[in-house]
């Protein structure tokens, strides 16, 4: 059902690091799940809100990008006035923080008749619904509704990928810890906030006067004490894909049953959308060993499979091992080749007889189209 909220979502985040995956396309257009991209889940999560009006900021690397998404088809997007709009991208090279996006989308904002705005980054993927965040924002007279989540202690190496919020029994935010050194609080923020969209223009123009860049820093963290801020607990999964680690765990994260069930919703309900490409059914050979993987369209298999994630058009030869690993969209892997703990970009080939082994905690990654 339509509501009266749009979204802007950031297609990158320079916080980001995920190596040579992100050396040709966008942080949004990275593949994930055998047949998604990150974008997909923040993207399915406003459509499946009823938001039919929706900006995403764009950089130079947007080939992929622009080819997944094309029409917004198969998002419903594909609309008259309302639909799905691909913003030009600020160029500079002195962007550290997303108010200069926000500010470069302002005819955008100040063109769409919805009144409320969630803007969010790509890569934080959840299954959320924000007609529950808006009715919260709304039952509390909010300035700002932050989504955040708990996610208790965290390793002292992982503290700086996180956003910690002190929220007080009132839900509002008293303080925000940005990338720190020392773990205060539990609450992660995820984000994604709700705004209404004159206030949005407002603190983004004040920031751009004084020459501040930073969402979290010099929107947020400056308007604690002046303006009503809150926040929504988000209670299911969450994954922030930031490194090639939480890029690679996330997937294999993706072959548990729970997080599959709750992520990617029902037939009916909350599903996640993406670009629809129908390719013939996977050929499996007679010694083929396939077990606890996702093996999309396409793709051949004649050797052993195990904990993996395989995208479409994979080959997969006799006598070969792949174990936790991401096969990405056209590789092959020949025969007698052994390959643990890794992730290959698209159309690798690794030649017959080759080893690749990873550790699990630092998997080996290949870039697009290497022969190896």
């Amino acid at each position: 059902m339509q509501n009266n909220i749009m979204g802007l979502i950031f297609s990158e985040n320079p916080e980001a690091n995920l190596g040579d995956l992100t050396n040709k396309r966008a942080l949004a257009a990275v593949p994930v799940g055998g047949r998604y991209r990150i974008i997909d889940f923040v993207l399915s999560n406003m459509v499946n809100s009823g938001i039919i009006n929706v900006g995403i900021t764009t950089t130079a690397r947007t080939q992929s990008l622009t080819d997944h998404l094309g029409t917004g088809k198969d998002w419903d997007l594909d609309r008259k006035g309302n639909g799905l709009f691909l913003l030009p991208y600020y160029e500079s090279d002195n962007v550290v923080g997303g108010i200069p996006n926000i500010f470069n989308a302002f005819g955008f904002l100040k063109r769409a008749k919805q009144d409320y705005v969630v803007v969010s980054d790509c890569n934080t993927v959840c299954n959320i619904t924000y007609d529950d965040v808006m009715a919260f924002h709304m039952d509390n007279e909010a300035d700002i509704t932050l989504i955040y989540a708990n996610v208790g202690k965290i390793a002292e190496s992982e503290l700086k990928r996180h956003i910690f919020l002190d929220v007080d029994d009132n839900n509002r935010i008293t303080d925000m810890q940005i990338y720190p050194t020392i773990q205060k609080s539990e609450s992660s923020y995820l984000h994604s906030f709700l705004i209404k969209k004159d206030l949005l223009l407002e603190l983004v123009g004040d920031c751009m006067a004084h020459g501040k860049q930073s969402i979290s820093m010099d929107m947020l963290l400056e308007n604690v004490s002046r303006l009503k801020i809150l926040g929504y607990k988000f209670e299911g999964y969450h994954k922030k894909i930031d490194s090639v680690r939480s890029y690679y765990l996330f997937n294999l994260d993706l072959l548990k049953k729970d997080v599959r069930d709750e992520l990617f919703g029902t037939i009916d309900d909350n599903k996640i959308f993406t670009k629809v490409k129908d390719m013939i059914p996977t050929k499996y050979g007679r010694n083929s060993n396939v077990s606890n993987s996702f093996i999309a369209d396409g793709c051949t298999i004649e050797g052993t499979v195990k904990n993996c994630i395989i995208f479409r058009g994979v080959t997969v030869g006799a006598g070969a091992t792949v174990e936790n690993a991401i096969i990405m969209q056209n590789s092959q892997i020949l025969e007698n080749c052994l390959v643990e703990n890794a992730i290959f970009d698209k159309e690798v080939v690794l030649r017959k007889g080759k080893k690749l082994v990873g550790q699990e905690t630092y998997p080996v990654m290949i870039g697009k189209r290497v022969i190896v």
